[in-house]
């Protein structure tokens, strides 16, 4: 089982469930963006891989302990989403990591799984 966050570069409405929705309206597009992550989501993966190594990073036998679900992590990043999974069972140390990364690099975070968005200026309060 996995845990899922989102995360943009992008303005997003003030109101949590209005951001909530338009999040979910922003799936498809970021389906079909082909251009290459944005420098601010590059910085965010090289954060997040450095503390938390990627599968592809990895020896196969050690891919049972890792946090993300699959790699290369950098395939859940276009240029203006984001999208990372990580064990379930590691939530308790790998999501405050992520999110406050993801914040101090300017990007609102989406836990569609607890129904949360965290936005940039909330970095330091998590």
């Amino acid at each position: 089982m996995s845990y899922r966050l989102v995360f943009t570069r992008l303005e997003i409405p003030t109101d949590d469930e209005e951001a909530l929705r338009w999040i979910e309206n922003e799936f498809q597009a970021h389906a079909e963006d082909t251009r290459a992550p944005h420098s601010i989501f590059q910085r965010l993966h090289d954060a997040l891989v450095e503390r938390f190594p990627c599968l592809t990073m990895l020896p196969e036998h050690e891919w049972e302990d890792a946090a993300w679900v699959d790699g290369p992590l950098i395939k859940g990043f276009s240029h203006d989403l984001a999208l990372v999974a990580f064990h379930f069972t590691r939530v308790e140390d790998v999501m405050p990591f992520v999110v406050e990364t993801a914040l101090k690099v300017g990007c609102s975070v989406f836990d569609l799984q607890g129904m949360n968005v965290y936005r940039p200026a909330d970095a330091g309060r998590i």
